[in-house]
Order: C-alpha cells, then structure tokens, then sequence
C-alpha cells in the first residue's frame, strides 16, 4: 500500500478542497459528459429543467415523419436518463 496524498478522483467523481473555508465539493462532471458521449447528447444545450412537471406535450412537438421516427429510435431515452 502506498500513500498518494489527499484523493482528488475517486470513482469518477472529482473532489474538491478547500480546507480554509471548510468548503468539501464533489463533481460528477466526468461521469456525465462520459455517459452523453455515449448516448451521442454530448452536443446538446444545457438547460436548468427541460421539463417541469405539468408539461403537456402536444401533436406538433411529436415526430411527422418517417425519418424523424427513425432518428428517435437511435437513442434509447429510458436507458440515458436512468444513467444519469
């Protein structure tokens, strides 16, 4: 066993110290840029709340067309958010 020095990363999250405030941050930065990648989102635009509870979704927000059935299916949404 070897002693590193205080951890910085441990389990894919990231530490962060700051022992004159008595601040300790923990980030899942990695983690979730790791999991939009794999779910080809690592482009998409952050938002605070995509969706708020009460939203209703209307026809003109669903897909009109063949291709755009087509392009839903290529992500699993059920799969990405349950990673997250």
């Amino acid at each position: 066993m070897k002693d590193l020095g205080e951890a910085s990363f441990v389990l894919g999250i990231k530490i962060h110290r700051d022992r004159n405030r008595g601040v300790l941050g923990l980030s899942q930065e990695a983690y979730i840029e790791k999991v939009l990648k794999k779910f080809n989102m690592h482009k998409c635009r952050p938002s605070p709340a995509p969706i708020v509870k009460g939203d209703k979704y209307l026809e003109h927000q669903c897909p009109k067309s063949k291709f755009e059935r087509y392009c839903m299916q290529a992500v699993p949404y059920a799969s990405a958010v349950e990673s997250l």
